[in-house]
């Protein structure tokens, strides 16, 4: 028998503009939030053969099963996964869309909403919400922290006006990117290492020490993969791979661990407990900055933008 073949995404995306309602959308929101057709039903506040319904028209529609059904309700699928996530950004886009309509009909300025990575939210806008605020009383964030994925698939959906993040490596048609942080990856260790005490290092110099690492897509970790490749070195890994700041700071109480880290993320640690070992990496990573839509230069995200990049400026 012949494999089916698989619907075009043209076919799908015409099927969906004309078929699918908000309603389904909650309906995924919730039900992937749930995981339980009732209670999902109960958090939309429609009953639950309304439920069963509509969820048979949205797998319908995409031919394939977003939930599957258990003893204890409802396990999602990865085609369910992939529609829950742009579900969810929709319902924001058109939370967007009605905070907007109502500040222009109470003559109000809208609240710009951000979202922002954790880097750029401890190295631009911790340091200088302060000085906005002061600035532009009226002005009025809402800011969301999450990954790069979430950030700019969020962006392109309209469910953030802006989204500070590292320089992507190609910015999407109709954005603009501006850098506001330049950085680099540098090489910390507890005050307890042994290394801290010397005045210059090489790698082969730490070939004792275990190293904290992120993942392997981080660019910290391509740096640190092409530096050691170069002078043929076989690093010790720890068992635990981070970047987050604060479980950075509880694995450097271990003598004999070594992180490498952005720049923007050793300014966020107490530098009473850790020291940046003098390593000549001459390792830059991509800036932090704003990304935005192009069409979206209008109201008061020129404003944010213009005050982020003359900050920028000040800082050595």
């Amino acid at each position: 028998m012949a494999a089916d073949i698989p619907t075009p995404s043209s076919v799908l995306h015409e099927r969906l503009l004309a078929r699918l309602r908000l309603r389904h959308l909650k309906l995924i929101d919730a039900l992937a939030a749930h995981s339980h057709l009732r209670r999902a039903a109960e958090a939309i506040h429609i009953s639950q053969p309304a439920a069963t319904q509509m969820l048979q028209e949205v797998e319908g529609l995409l031919d394939t099963p977003l939930f599957e059904r258990h003893a204890r309700g409802m396990r999602i699928t990865e085609a369910g996964r992939l529609l829950a996530l742009h579900a969810r950004m929709v319902i924001d886009a058109m939370q967007v869309a009605s905070d907007g309509l109502a500040a222009l009909a109470a003559q109000e300025t809208r609240a710009l909403r951000i979202g922002a990575i954790e880097a750029a939210i401890a190295s631009v806008l911790q340091p200088a919400l302060n000085l906005l605020h002061a600035k532009h009383p009226k002005l009025r964030l809402f800011i969301e922290e999450g990954n790069i994925e979430r950030l700019t698939i969020g962006l392109r959906a309209g469910a953030f006006d802006a989204v500070l993040l590292r320089q992507p490596a190609r910015v999407p048609d109709a954005h603009r990117f501006v850098p506001l942080r330049s950085d680099e990856v540098v090489v910390i260790a507890g005050i307890g290492h042994p290394a801290v005490q010397r005045k210059r290092l090489r790698l082969r110099d730490l070939a004792d020490s275990r190293w904290v690492l992120p993942p392997a897509h981080f660019a910290v970790r391509q740096v640190m993969e092409a530096a050691w490749a170069a002078e043929r070195i076989v690093p010790r890994p720890h068992a635990i791979q981070v970047l987050t700041p604060q479980l950075v700071r509880a694995l450097l109480s271990q003598p004999d661990v070594v992180v490498p880290v952005p720049r923007t993320v050793l300014d966020q640690l107490d530098r009473s407990a850790v020291a940046e070992l003098p390593l000549r990496m001459n390792a830059p990573i991509a800036p932090l900055g704003i990304l935005y839509r192009t069409d979206n230069e209008v109201g008061p995200l020129p404003l944010l933008v213009d005050f982020l990049v003359a900050q920028a400026k000040k800082k050595p």
